[in-house]
């Protein structure tokens, strides 16, 4: 998950100062609102996919091939993690705005179902992206929904207190 995590907390360092604002371009206004850019959707699985060559080292710590290794593999694979966490965000977002909850706002009715719905989207899409590429077996792929999950929680909030991310979730 390391690079997934750092490669949006990249990208919230890239919002909150405005870098690359020439990508800060709604995908879909009204399908999506104006959160969801072409920044996002092109810089996240590039971070990511750059951040997943933190592997290397780390896989080679182990006697196991458990990571990958070569810089491609590490590249594709966290570019298609980077890529699954922004498209399975998507749906939320087009569903949200059927329902009339404006960008980046909770409403009040069924709100812990709108928080849970914000982050197991983008576990889903991660949990996705990894299974397929690394050919996972169903108990992996649930630890790692189940870990993205609850590392969701925590890096958002510690976004959220370093003024990266405006709110907790």
């Amino acid at each position: 998950m390391i690079p997934v995590i750092l490669g949006g907390c990249a990208h919230m360092v890239i919002v909150k100062y405005n870098r690359f604002s020439v990508l800060n371009i709604p995908l879909a206004t009204s399908s999506f609102g104006a959160n969801k850019t072409w920044r996002g959707l092109l810089l996240v699985p590039l971070l990511t996919a750059l951040f997943s060559l933190l592997w290397i080292p780390i896989g080679q710590l182990h006697s196991q091939e458990i990571l990958p290794v070569r810089i491609e593999e590490c590249l594709l694979a966290g570019a298609f993690a980077g890529l699954g966490y922004i498209l399975l965000e998507l749906p939320n977002s087009w569903m949200k705005r059927r329902l009339g909850i404006p960008p980046g706002k909770l409403p009040d009715r069924n709100r812990v179902l709108f928080i849970f719905s914000d982050q197991v989207d983008s576990a889903i899409g991660v949990t996705l992206a990894y299974t397929l590429y690394f050919e996972l077996p169903a108990v992996s792929a649930m630890l790692i929904l189940v870990f993205f999950l609850l590392s969701a929680f925590v890096v958002k909030r510690l976004l959220y207190l370093l003024a990266l991310k405006k709110t907790k979730f």
